[in-house]
């Protein structure tokens, strides 16, 4: 068995309507298959990161996140902006940029990237590389 790539995620979040705010207002991820989750055993709204990887959103108003749970977070690599403008946009919207390095480790080697935390609280590193 070889792993070639990761597929989707699930995320269970407390306020759809907020985490869409972030996800697909401020990080421009498109939803997709909308039609096709109504139909499913439980509701979801997926967004499309690239054509291999997709955020299913489970919204679920009782969630709690456990503080210290052994997720981390998940990098996101962005394209066609820099990290200055992308911080500028985040911040005008209301977001906190929690950490930001010139230079850190991923997939495709060392660069940028930024730290933030969506309504629930989970961390999503934007990843950039030159």
């Amino acid at each position: 068995m070889r792993i070639s790539g990761a597929d989707h995620t699930n995320w269970r979040v407390r306020d759809l309507e907020a985490s869409l705010r972030f996800y697909r207002d401020a990080l421009g991820l498109e939803p997709f298959g909308l039609e096709e989750h109504a139909r499913g055993e439980r509701p979801l709204v997926s967004l499309r990161v690239n054509e291999g990887f997709i955020l299913h959103l489970v919204p679920d108003p009782g969630f709690e996140r456990p503080p210290t749970g052994g997720y981390d977070h998940l990098a996101l690599v962005v394209e066609d902006a820099g990290i200055d403008e992308v911080a500028e946009r985040l911040q005008r919207r209301g977001i906190r940029i929690e950490r930001r390095f010139e230079s850190i480790l991923g997939a495709r080697g060392r660069g940028p990237a930024l730290y933030v935390r969506d309504p629930d609280g989970y961390r999503i590193e934007l990843k950039f590389y030159a």
